[in-house]
Formats: C-alpha cells, sequence, structure tokens
C-alpha cells in the first residue's frame, strides 16, 4: 500500500506543484491585464499558485502520513504549509460568503415573490424571516417601485404604511425602464410614473400623497408622452402643474413637448385646442423636435397626423435641427425613408435643399421600403387612453 501511495500520489503532487507555478507565473507575468478586466491575468496566477499549492500540500500531507518521510518531503511540507493554510482559510471564507449572498437573495426573492402575488400574509413572513444582509439589501422604495410594476395594491399599502416614499430620495434602485409596445423608450421611471404607465389608476391614487414634486412632474410628462389625457387631467386636478420642470434640467419645459414625444394626438390636440396652458413659439418647436426624434424612434404613421397639427398651430417644419439646415436635411442625412416621407407630407419644403440633398433625397425615395421592426410585446406598455 506504502508502495502504491508512494508511486502513485508523489508523481501527481509533483506534478500538479510545477504546473500550477509554470502556468501561474506565465498568467502572472503576461501583458493582458488592462482591457475590460484590469489585473485578470495576476489575479488568475495567484489564484492558481494557491490552488495548486494547497492540492499538493494536500497531497504530500497523505505521503507522508503513509510512512514515507524523506527529509527534502520535509522541507516541501514545511514551505507548502502556510501558504496552503492561508489559502484554504481564503477559499473557506468564499464558500461561507457565498452561501451567505445565496441565503439573502433567496431571502430577498420571496419578499418580491409576495409582492408580485399581492399576498400580503406572504409579505409580512418573508419580512421576517429577512435575515442582516437581506435587511441592507432591502429599500421600501424599491419594494413600493415593484409594488407598482405589478399592480400589488395590498402590498404597496403596507409598504407606504412602513414608511416607503416616491422620489429622488430613492434615486438608486427605485427606478425601471419600460418599452411601448410602439418601441418608444420609457427610460428610470419612479413608482407613480410605472403606476401611471401599467394605467393602474388606484395604484397611481395610493402613491400620489407619498410622491415627491419630481415624481408627480415626472408621472405627468409619462401620462402626456403615453396619450393618457384622463391620468393628466387626474394628476392636474392633484395638483400637478401643467408646466413641469424637466428631469435634471433648471428650465420649465412644456408639457407639449412631453406629448410630441409619443405623437400623442389626444394630449396634443387638448393642449392646443383648450390651451390650459400658454402654447408659445419657442414650445412648439421643440415639439416639432421630440416628434422627430420619435419618428426616428418608432416610424408610426400616426406622427404624421402630429405633426400636421403642430404646423396648422405655427410650428416651422423647415426649422433647422441638429446642426443640419432643416429636419428634412437630417432625414435624408440619416437615410431614413420614411421620415422623409412623413415630413413631405406634412408639409416639408423640398425645394429648400442643397442639390447633393436632393440628389440624395431622390435615391432614397427609389429604396425599398423597410420592413417594420418586429419588436417584442411581452410586458410592453400600451400607448393610448
Amino acid at each position: 500500500m506504502r508502495t502504491v501511495v508512494q508511486s502513485l500520489l508523489l508523481p501527481l503532487s509533483l506534478l500538479i506543484l510545477a504546473g500550477s507555478v509554470v502556468m501561474g507565473v506565465a498568467l502572472i507575468a503576461s501583458r493582458a491585464q488592462g482591457g475590460f478586466f484590469p489585473g485578470l491575468g495576476l489575479a488568475l496566477g495567484i489564484l492558481l499558485l494557491g490552488a495548486g499549492n494547497c492540492l499538493s500540500c494536500l497531497l504530500n500531507t497523505v505521503i507522508w502520513g503513509s510512512g514515507y518521510r524523506p527529509r527534502w518531503l520535509g522541507a516541501l511540507l514545511a514551505v507548502q504549509a502556510l501558504p496552503a493554510l492561508l489559502f484554504a482559510g481564503w477559499a473557506a471564507s468564499e464558500l461561507w460568503e457565498t452561501r451567505a449572498e445565496n441565503v439573502a437573495s433567496a431571502q430577498r426573492g420571496a419578499i418580491l415573490d409576495a409582492i408580485a402575488s399581492d399576498d400580503l400574509p406572504a409579505l409580512l413572513t418573508a419580512q421576517a424571516g429577512c435575515g442582516e444582509r437581506c435587511t441592507a439589501r432591502t429599500r421600501a422604495g424599491d419594494d413600493l417601485l415593484a409594488a407598482a410594476d405589478y399592480g400589488a395594491r395590498n402590498a404597496a399599502r403596507h409598504l407606504i404604511g412602513q414608511g416607503a416614499v416616491v422620489g429622488r430620495g430613492n434615486w438608486y434602485g427605485a427606478q425601471m425602464s419600460l418599452r411601448t409596445c410602439e418601441g418608444s423608450y420609457l427610460p428610470l421611471l419612479m413608482a407613480l410614473s410605472v403606476a401611471v404607465a401599467r394605467e393602474d389608476e388606484e395604484m397611481a391614487r395610493l402613491l400620489l400623497p407619498v410622491s415627491d414634486e419630481a415624481a408627480r412632474s415626472e408621472a405627468l410628462r409619462t401620462a402626456a408622452e403615453l396619450d393618457r389625457l384622463d391620468f393628466v387631467r387626474f394628476l392636474s386636478a392633484a395638483g400637478v402643474p401643467l408646466n413641469t420642470r424637466e428631469q435634471g434640467g433648471t428650465g420649465e419645459r412644456h408639457l407639449l413637448v412631453a406629448a410630441a414625444g409619443g405623437a400623442a394626438m389626444h394630449v396634443g390636440g387638448w393642449l392646443l385646442e383648450e390651451r390650459p396652458v400658454p402654447v408659445g413659439k419657442a414650445d412648439l418647436q421643440a415639439a416639432t423636435g421630440a416628434l422627430f426624434r420619435f419618428m426616428e424612434e418608432t416610424g408610426v404613421p400616426r406622427s404624421l397626423d402630429f405633426a400636421r397639427m403642430l404646423v396648422a398651430n405655427g410650428a416651422d417644419i423647415d426649422a433647422p435641427f441638429r446642426d443640419e439646415p432643416s429636419f428634412l436635411d437630417e432625414a435624408v442625412r440619416t437615410g431614413r425613408k420614411d421620415v422623409t416621407t412623413m415630413l413631405l407630407s406634412a408639409g416639408a419644403d423640398a425645394s429648400r435643399l442643397s442639390a447633393d440633398r436632393t440628389a440624395a433625397l431622390n435615391t432614397l425615395r427609389q429604396e425599398p421600403d423597410r420592413p417594420a421592426y418586429d419588436r417584442r410585446t411581452e410586458g410592453c406598455v400600451r400607448v393610448g387612453g
């Protein structure tokens, strides 16, 4: 038995030790230390050295215990022992840390599952079972956002009772991005805006009293962009000013700009016909720019109707845009046949194009229409009231 152990384990131990040293040193000395993973070679090299030494030390200990005890093996074990113990201790701590993180993740998952099903008893149980790590990961604003997304009103009432609020104070985590079924992007929405996007008026009524000014203004713009006139009127009646401050900005942005950003015919028509707030020339031009961006993003035919409505109210469809002489110039430059067609139908003057741009426009008109992009509709937000 002793001969078998010596003849099998000793060469294996030496092979592992030599291989880990050669490969570990090669990784440490490699020049591939930058890019997206700076220091990756160094980290992998040290890890390989530690693992190889630890495994070799374990095999050498077995060999020593079998009765084969040459002086050189004792010296090797003396050198290997401390690094092996340090590596084993580090590996054990990492395993423990991983287990603790998995437990905390499972506890957080139980809370989110209870919110998703709007099961208040399950939510209370999950919150009671949330340990220290789980608690450190838990923010009331995050859970309230999840409740708004799932339409979990019982959970929302409970979380509000625990002090959850909606606003800029919950900047990290308490926001989510959505997409409309037309393909436009709704970035970084707070919980009140999510309720508006999901057409959940009862949830919006729950969240409104605990929402700050920024959250209310964002919800109003979201309602305008999604053409939810009923929500616009509801928020306005609740005291949210129709001239809202743009997120991250200092100046006021007209609600018509938000409506144009979704070609929202009902909200846009209401703002232009009833004039609940004044609409100036600058507002009309800003709205035209927002509409152009929406045309680029989705290409929906409804954009033409909104463009005609803006032009009928005094917007200049031939105004400069993005360092180009006109909106039409920009559409031709970017090769958007669908957008150029809508602009021309809305009254854009092709005679103002340069000779090169006119030639490019004629070429663009001869191109086949691009097929509509097959967008994913799962979980998308419907447009319209």
